[in-house]
């Protein structure tokens, strides 16, 4: 089965964010009235059933998670907690003591992965995002080759390292992430030459390093024209600030009329935008997803959905993913 036949990939932790606790276990099961859902984009903590909001851990797993639906777990929280106690940290590390420490981390969501698909009889997590930390200029390709090729001699039990790819430093602006450059992510990629490692573009992502919509679908063509690209997040960005945050910020906007009490008029990514994506990604087998957030905390439950069913419309509709 490939992910076009899985369904859509939700960062439902976006989605929620700033949701009272009490509330959060309710809002998960409502996502179930969405189409088309064949994942869910968890962080590594929440995933593991660190966090207690999300209720007490299920074979590796929150309880709130539906059997049905995969987790696809993402290391990006992880990573900018970490960063920020300590900036040598990450997977493409100069400092060994940095570069081990995410190794670990890494480690950990390989052995949910290994333990949720003995559980549950196939393979369960199906991905695993890591990112190629710390900011420049601590981090370098022959690090982050080491760490993915370690990675590699674990029991990866069906599971796929993908590298999201986040915003890379430029000269003269402000990163959010300021990770490595794609090209060099690919470079390692082909070094290791694995199918088991792939590249995750995150339109809201490319589009804050690129300061463009163009940025993205350049990006997906690149991956895609050398055979790496295994997801596509759909997220928005945008040079003005709103309730998602400032002036290029990673606030997971949603697409422009894509309902809620703002139609998110300043949004970069909208319909057109997503079509061209798609069709770019075209037969590369890759994961679509979005995580889109909802605005200020207040926002309620219905009008989360709303977003996220409206969201992932724009996508079913170029996209073979139901």
């Amino acid at each position: 089965m490939t992910w076009t036949q899985r369904g859509l990939v939700v960062g439902a932790y976006a989605l929620f964010a700033g949701l009272a606790d009490e509330d959060l276990a309710a809002a998960y099961r409502a996502l179930e009235s969405l189409p088309a859902i064949g994942a869910l984009e968890m962080p590594l903590a929440e995933a593991l059933g660190e966090r207690a909001a999300l209720g007490p851990p299920r074979q590796g797993l929150p309880g709130v998670v539906a059997d049905w639906w995969d987790v696809v777990v993402t290391a990006i929280p992880t990573v900018m907690a970490r960063l920020d106690a300590d900036p040598r940290y990450g997977l493409a590390s100069t400092d060994r003591l940095g570069r081990e420490a995410a190794l670990a981390d890494a480690l950990r969501a390989v052995r949910l992965a290994r333990d949720a698909a003995q559980h549950a009889g196939r393979v369960r997590v199906p991905a695993i995002e890591l990112h190629s930390a710390p900011r420049a200029p601590l981090a370098n390709a022959a690090a982050l080759e080491r760490s993915l090729t370690q990675l590699l001699e674990a029991d990866m039990t069906g599971v796929r390292l993908v590298l999201e790819h986040c915003d890379a430093t430029r000269p003269g602006q402000a990163s959010e992430k300021g990770f490595l450059d794609l090209d060099v992510e690919l470079g390692v990629l082909g070094a290791v030459d694995d199918p088991r490692l792939g590249i995750t573009v995150n339109w809201g992502r490319s589009a804050i390093e690129g300061r463009s919509a163009a940025a993205p679908l350049e990006h997906v063509r690149l991956t895609t024209s050398v055979g790496r690209l295994a997801g596509l997040m759909f997220s928005g960005a945008s040079a003005h600030g709103g309730p998602w945050g400032g002036p290029w910020q990673d606030g997971h906007i949603a697409p422009r009329d894509s309902g809620g009490s703002d139609t998110w008029p300043e949004s970069l990514l909208g319909i057109e935008e997503i079509t061209e994506a798609v069709s770019a990604a075209t037969g590369s087998g890759c994961y679509f997803g979005h995580k889109v957030t909802s605005g200020p905390p207040t926002t309620p439950v219905s009008e989360r959905l709303a977003i996220a069913r409206s969201t992932g419309e724009m996508i079913l509709s170029n996209a073979a993913v139901a």
